[in-house]
């Protein structure tokens, strides 16, 4: 009797590592930034990115990044941007922005919200909004992300952009309430098998 709590103890611990060791979210945060060409000639009226680009290359370049992310994306890595993209509803880009020329490093976005201002004398528009972001040896993570085109433009008729995003904080699935009512009935099973 001893070897079967022994034995169901054991696999109970197996289970409970297992649970805890399968998921592994990308963390971090991330920035990249670059030109823009608008479908305007401002940020105050526009509602699409025709295109984007680096301020010395081709394409949009990551800036500033920490966390796990910054194994997969290192600072100065190109990316590509969806493009046209308009803003201004909330539709499904997947993915919105991918890695040049490394498959399976992208972005897919799920929602955005835009807001338009002026800052300075200057017009802006921000667009936050949430997505996932899939890397190889990675699950699929969610996370948060804010886009913004500035007034003036530093390029003729380009608006400067920012790009920001970092992991959004999930709930738990369930997995650890399953795991602690499994310990909990494992230890009165436990208790109740002594006790007799």
């Amino acid at each position: 009797m001893k070897m079967k709590i022994l034995t169901l103890m054991g696999a109970a611990a197996i289970l409970a590592l297992a649970q805890t060791t399968q998921a592994v979210p990308i963390t971090g945060a991330i920035g990249f930034a670059g030109n823009a060409n608008l479908n305007t000639g401002t940020a105050a009226t526009a509602t699409t990115a025709i295109s984007w680009f680096g301020a010395f290359t081709p394409n949009p370049v990551v800036q500033s990044v920490s966390g796990a992310i910054a194994t997969i994306l290192p600072a100065q890595t190109q990316v590509v941007v969806a493009a046209p993209w308009n803003f201004t509803t909330s539709a499904v880009y997947a993915p919105f922005w991918s890695v040049l020329g490394t498959p399976g490093i992208n972005f897919e976005l799920l929602n955005t919200e835009y807001m338009r201002g002026v800052l300075g004398g200057n017009a802006y528009v921000a667009i936050d909004g949430t997505g996932v972001l899939s890397a190889p040896g990675y699950d699929p993570t969610p996370w948060s992300f804010s886009v913004t085109f500035q007034d003036p433009s530093t390029v003729p008729d380009n608006n400067t952009f920012t790009f920001s995003a970092s992991q959004a904080s999930v709930p738990d699935g369930g997995t650890t309430a399953v795991l602690l009512g499994a310990s909990l009935s494992s230890i009165a099973f436990i208790k109740r098998k002594f006790m007799a």
